[in-house]
């Protein structure tokens, strides 16, 4: 078989490091533990090895392959830099367009849908979804003392957050950016929801772990995907305060330890190896 080689290892992981970056350090202690011969992780690519480009940063590499009509596997950082604009940043139609192009993966069913729709005729690769795995894994739910915590990342109004700390007073506000990761899953362990806002994101860490925490969530399917209906939280069509407060006052009705156990199956390392594994031994013995 195919060796496969994943591009840019992940070491250490800091304070300052994107999620994608975390995401990455999870998986590949994960992809590690299964000892495979035939997957390499880090170092330099070798002749007749199966590239496996997941990082923005080396979207240069996966663009020389497309133009050398070289086989490689792109995903999940490398489309779209703006999901709203496909197609129009550095590479990615090339990517797209491209017939050497053996697997695609991604996080959530939204992008894989975003992604289809964007391929060209050649690029007849497929498209494979998996949730980046969290390490480590948040605590369990513990008393309750705030009705609401605020994640506020994108696509919402300030008049939404005014209304949502009228409607819950106590809520506490965690802005995109500006939070230590442990104190935002000590926030969740001891909240009895969160609203989610966010319109744009194809696979959100924060999310995993609020939800991993207990902690049942509100917002739309475009950036909370995870969520689903009526287990680990409620979805929304809009971040409008109106359909925001109904769906947060449902949420207090689940059982926090329940929302644990939903997400931990989700989000379970193993079922994540397994899917990746399964399209990469595909991608490897695929001929064109």
């Amino acid at each position: 078989m195919q060796t496969v080689r994943l591009i840019r290892e992940v070491g250490a992981i800091h304070c300052g490091h994107r999620g994608p970056y975390r995401g990455q350090a999870a998986l590949q202690k994960a992809l590690r533990e299964r000892k495979l011969p035939w997957l390499k992780i880090g170092g330099r690519l070798r002749p007749g090895e199966l590239p496996w480009l997941w990082s923005w940063e080396d979207k240069p590499l996966t663009i020389k392959a497309v133009v050398e009509g070289t086989p490689f596997v792109t995903g999940p950082n490398q489309l779209f830099e703006n999901s709203r604009r496909p197609c129009r940043a550095f590479g990615e139609r090339r990517i797209c367009q491209a017939a050497s192009c053996r697997l695609i993966f991604t996080e959530s069913q939204w992008y894989a849908r975003l992604i289809r729709q964007q391929l060209g005729p050649k690029n007849r690769a497929p498209i494979v979804v998996w949730p980046y795995p969290i390490d480590p894994l948040p605590g369990g739910p513990l008393p309750a003392e705030c009705d609401l915590m605020i994640y506020a990342k994108g696509g919402f109004e300030d008049s939404t957050v005014e209304a949502l700390t009228a409607a819950f007073p106590g809520a506490r506000l965690v802005r995109y950016g500006r939070y230590r990761r442990g104190r935002m899953i000590e926030l969740a362990r001891r909240s009895r929801a969160c609203a989610y806002l966010s319109d744009d994101d194809r696979g959100p860490l924060a999310l995993a772990e609020i939800m991993l925490a207990g902690c049942p969530a509100a917002g739309v399917p475009r950036g909370a995907p995870w969520i689903a209906d009526g287990r680990t939280g409620f979805r929304v069509s809009d971040l409008g305060a109106g359909q925001l407060i109904e769906a947060i006052a449902r949420c207090h009705s689940l059982d926090r330890a329940e929302v644990r156990h939903e997400a931990l199956a989700r989000f379970d390392a193993e079922k994540t190896v397994d899917t990746i594994l399964a399209g990469l031994q595909l991608a490897a013995e695929a001929r064109r």
